[in-house]
């Protein structure tokens, strides 16, 4: 039995949400593996760990995210030597 325009329809919505979700998750684990390389980088040179906590102070906007990146920014602060957390 031959399916309806409707069932065309439906599968090709479908599809198109796994590829979405697919991209999304590419997305995602891009953006992991790009952070985690410059986390470990940053603990091994000083003048990017100045510039990835100058970055991450200025950039983020929202109570939550300062609040889950603060102990990543101490790490940082006490590899480089600030003490103050200015």
């Amino acid at each position: 039995m031959p399916r309806t325009i409707d069932q065309q329809i439906a599968e090709a919505e479908n599809r198109v949400q796994r590829l979405k979700t697919k991209k999304r998750t590419k997305d995602t684990r891009r953006k992991i593996i790009v952070g985690a390389t410059i986390i470990a980088a940053a603990f091994k040179d000083k003048a990017l760990a100045r510039s990835l906590t100058t970055l991450l102070e200025s950039s983020l906007s929202r109570e939550i995210d300062r609040r889950d990146v603060a102990p990543l920014l101490a790490d940082l602060h006490t590899y480089i030597g600030k003490n103050d957390h200015e």
